[in-house]
């Protein structure tokens, strides 16, 4: 029996389209482990949605492929469980948040209908308990007047009111892995601190474990307890987040964190990494990261670089970051 409540391994998801084949997500690990909250962060078109989406089993197929040697959920491989068992586990024993509230929510539905939908199709509760359930999840993640806003259309509500039901849905059933697919897009400053406040509290009060996934540092520095950084459908590093912010080793986190602004440095313009992601479909034969590397030499050109051990739990894909000690040792 695994330790982690889910664990990755060499997930990876194609997508077959005219203009070739899309490598998304292009062989990762990782795991999360009961009650831990995991960061994944990287730019736009970097893969983090369609990881999400293929642990989900949401990826369409065709045009998507989902493989992998496995994606173990409470010791069960979900990758290779039948569609309806797969369905099951799904909203029950693992929820998401997706991106945009908005586009999420029926707008021909009020917010309670939507919420009862979910409690009826995984739990054995009647119609009127299922009612009495949900105006209590919508007190739970501070919406106010519960039972008044059940009757509310989604067009009726402000973006983070949106977001809390959308946070109140995926919570009803009271799942032991929550994936929060960017939580605070589109809100304002005081918005997104109140729902990343209301995660915070959820997790200590139900003792779920949280996958996060953002682009944004400050969301990883506030809340997460371990950090993945993807780029072009690979993990570059992987660390415990204080150890990332203190001692970032890949070239692409160092410049993710230089350019973030601060008070406490004065300069004219804030820092960037030049260049795009490359496309799934031509990506660079060595370093995925190359191209736009200052550090990248002829060896990054041409070999990909392996996720090796840096020290106690950081792991960094770089042919320039130091190796561990005991861990060089043991493999020449």
């Amino acid at each position: 029996m695994t330790t982690s409540l889910l664990e990755v391994r060499d997930l990876r998801t194609y997508f077959h389209t005219d203009r070739g084949l899309f490598r998304a997500v292009d062989g990762i690990s990782f795991s999360v482990d009961r009650g831990r909250t995991v960061g994944l962060v990287g730019e736009s078109g970097c893969g983090k949605s369609v990881t999400s989406l293929s642990v989900m089993g949401l990826v369409p197929d065709p045009p998507g492929r989902v493989e992998g040697e496995a994606v173990l959920f409470e010791d069960r491989d979900v990758l290779r469980l039948p569609a309806d068992q797969r369905r099951q586990l799904r909203g029950s024993k693992m929820s998401m948040i997706f991106q945009e509230p908005m586009t999420s929510l029926n707008p021909v539905h009020t917010i309670g209908r939507q919420i009862v939908e979910v409690l009826l199709a995984h739990t054995t509760l009647s119609p009127k308990a299922a009612r009495d359930r949900a105006i209590e999840v919508l007190d739970l993640v501070r919406i106010p007047s519960p039972a008044a806003r059940f009757e509310e259309f989604p067009h009726r509500l402000s973006g983070g009111m949106r977001q809390r039901v959308m946070i109140a849905m995926a919570l009803a059933c009271e799942p032991a892995l929550l994936i929060a697919d960017e939580p605070t897009t589109a809100l304002d400053v005081t918005i997104q601190a109140q729902i990343l406040d209301l995660l915070h509290d959820l997790q200590q009060r139900l003792g779920m474990a949280i996958l996060i996934i953002t682009h944004d540092l400050g969301v990883i520095a506030e809340v997460a307890d371990d950090v993945l950084v993807m780029y072009a459908g690979k993990i570059v590093e992987s660390a415990p987040v204080k150890d990332l912010f203190a001692d970032p080793q890949h070239p692409y986190t160092i410049g993710l964190l230089g350019s973030i602004p601060r008070l406490d440095v004065e300069r004219e313009r804030l820092a960037t990494i030049e260049g795009t992601v490359p496309s799934p479909d031509k990506q660079p034969a060595g370093c995925r990261f190359s191209p736009r590397c200052p550090f990248a030499d002829r060896r990054c050109r041409e070999k990909p670089p392996p996720l090796r051990d840096v020290a106690d739990g950081h792991r960094v894909a770089c042919w320039h970051a130091p190796i561990e000690q005991h861990a060089a040792g043991a493999t020449t």
